[in-house]
């Protein structure tokens, strides 16, 4: 089984901030005339593709307030998932991803009963390479719940994609799960 954690290892190595803030004043002065309307409050919000069917991981909006945005990776209705590992893509014109700031979630590892192993790398500006897995001879997790969230701080407004490429999902048996589909989207930062 040491097998299996080699390979999404070997896939892991093979795929391999400062932050501002606009505010707006408003004039004012007398005047009978209509006000404008206030500046958009800053902040960074996401939208996924589409809404997560069964067998899907996908990136969601894991909050965050102000120049702060985090980032969830979160499997819905799977079943035997051992581990995943991918690329993200991100708009380094708009965000700085937070070096070492990942936390693992409890989906993979029942709330810490299961041993597990999180590895995220920033290659470089606008790309995170990310392995998370399950360690020993035990079967894969099945449900729903978040694999691992992300933290990023704001650079800029605008709109970017935030995607998920070279992917795999792996079952117990080492095998990529073929038919689970990645859910990617879209960040605006204002």
């Amino acid at each position: 089984m040491k097998w299996r954690w080699g390979l999404l290892t070997l896939g892991v190595f093979l795929l391999m901030s400062s932050s501002w803030v606009s505010t707006g004043c408003g004039g004012g002065g007398g005047g009978g005339g209509p006000t404008a309307p206030p500046p958009p409050s800053s902040g960074i919000s996401f939208s996924s593709d589409s809404s997560s069917g069964s067998n899907s991981i996908r990136l969601s909006s894991g909050g965050g307030s102000g120049s702060l945005f985090i980032l969830d990776v979160d499997a819905q209705s799977v079943t035997d998932l051992y581990g995943v590992s991918f690329i993200l893509h991100y708009p380094a014109n708009l965000l700085a991803y937070s070096n070492n700031s990942e936390t693992e979630g409890t989906f993979l590892s029942e709330n810490g009963s299961v041993d597990t192993d999180l590895q995220v790398t920033e290659r470089q500006a606008g790309e995170v390479i990310v392995g998370i897995s399950r360690l020993g001879e035990i079967p894969g997790a099945a449900g729903s719940g978040t694999l691992l969230s992300l933290e990023f701080n704001r650079r800029a407004s605008g709109t970017g994609r935030m995607e998920m490429m070279d992917h795999d999902a792996l079952d117990s048996f080492g095998d990529v799960q073929v038919e689970v589909t990645w859910v990617s989207g879209t960040v605006t930062v204002r």
